[in-house]
């Protein structure tokens, strides 16, 4: 009895060491095989997790998107035209016109009738640098200035008239009749300001500008003829009647009107430029 109670408790105690290595093993087997499963699919893993927003694209800087060419439609002091400006910095564009425009006009200078018809034509080239937001200096030049002035020029027979200071009386049978033309320098300088970008720098496309200055066009230069006869005051017929084209005198004193003329138009050799335009660029 006493030998039974020694050897009950070394047997169940070898039992028990022996089946331990057997169940930890299986154990670290179970172990293993998760962690191959959890390498062997990481894509799984990677859809468990939460996904995170994506970056938004980063914003332009301004300016990066603005247009680089611009056309426009045009009124002013040199008519009615069209532009378009080419961006060639970030302050700065080149800029080409054109404009044209006529119109008639009647009027009276020293008794002689004048029927006057002004043409105004040209094109330009400006350098636009914008100093504070749309507000420019715009140097340049009329590359064509086709400006002129045309008309006739009469006397009623029997009217009296002055040249020079001179009183004539028109021939019943041959009145005094003739011509006169103011033309213009072809080229000439130009100095604008304006307010107004024809190629905005933002998102804008659409629009509005003006531009005030002077073009440097120098004297113009008038050219008055007549034809016809001239008689002295209170006779309209007979060999006192002169023609005004050939007798010296009287050519004279027309050439001395013609020299009153030009004195009348000299204020235009600086000629003033006003205009406002619309424009879109793309």
């Amino acid at each position: 009895m006493r030998k039974f109670l020694v050897l009950t408790p070394a047997v169940l105690l070898t039992c028990a060491l022996s089946l331990l290595p057997t169940r930890c093993f299986a154990q670290g087997e179970v172990t293993l095989a998760r962690l191959d499963a959890i390498m062997l699919a990481p894509d799984a893993n990677a859809a468990a997790l939460p996904s995170l927003p994506a970056a938004p694209p980063p914003e332009p800087a301004p300016g990066e998107s603005s247009a680089r060419i611009g056309i426009g439609v045009k009124v002013g002091t040199l008519g009615a035209g069209g532009e378009v400006a080419v961006r060639v910095l970030h302050r700065a564009n080149l800029r080409f016109g054109f404009s044209g425009l006529g119109l008639g006009y009647n009027f009276n200078r020293d008794q002689i009738n004048y029927g006057a018809r002004v043409r105004m034509e040209g094109a330009q080239a400006t350098f636009d640098y914008f100093l504070i937001g749309g507000f420019r200096i715009s140097p340049g030049a009329l590359l064509y200035n086709g400006t002129q002035i045309t008309g006739t020029a009469s006397v009623v027979s029997g009217n009296t008239f002055t040249l020079n200071g001179f009183p004539y009386e028109s021939s019943a049978a041959n009145p005094v009749t003739g011509s006169l033309a103011v033309t213009f320098r072809k080229v000439a300088p130009v100095l604008l300001f304006g307010l107004g970008n024809l190629i905005p720098r933002g998102r804008r496309h659409w629009s509005i500008s003006s531009d005030f200055g002077v073009a440097f066009s120098g004297s113009p230069n008038a050219a008055l003829n007549l034809t016809g006869l001239a008689c002295p005051v209170g006779i309209t017929s007979g060999p006192t009647c002169l023609d005004v084209a050939s007798n010296p005198i009287i050519h004279s004193n027309v050439i001395a009107e013609q020299s009153s003329v030009n004195d009348k138009v000299k204020f235009f050799k600086i000629y003033p430029v006003i205009s406002i335009g619309f424009g879109y660029s793309f």
